[in-house]
């Protein structure tokens, strides 16, 4: 059985940069939100609670993950489909965490507040 050298390999399946590009404005206006509302609710003059510690532990867990997807996204090799794909997984892994910190607070900031 011959092995394959490297010119003879297929090249990996590819998405278009337009697609890419897009992806890339996206993940960015959604860190900015994400840092901003962060940043708002951190500096807030209210007193933490402990439950305040989950929410800021999502937050910044999802916040790190959308930021490791951006710079995945600025990789060269980002172009590559399973590079793309992993970004994307990273990306909304990050958008859900942040999510999920952010519907804490208003579960606990309707419990606490009624």
């Amino acid at each position: 059985m011959a092995t394959e050298s490297n010119s003879q390999r297929e090249p990996t399946p590819r998405i278009d940069s337009t697609f890419r590009n897009g992806s890339l404005t996206a993940i960015g206006i959604v860190i900015g939100f994400s840092l901003g509302f962060t940043v708002r609710w951190a500096t807030d003059d209210s007193p933490w609670m402990p439950t305040d510690y989950f929410e800021a532990a999502a937050l910044g867990i999802g916040i790190a993950l959308q930021i490791v997807a951006l710079a995945e996204m600025l990789r060269i090799d980002s172009l590559e489909i399973p590079v793309y794909l992993r970004a994307k997984n990273h990306f909304m892994l990050g958008l859900l965490l942040t999510a999920a910190g952010i519907a804490m607070m208003i579960v606990v900031n309707a419990i606490t507040t009624s």
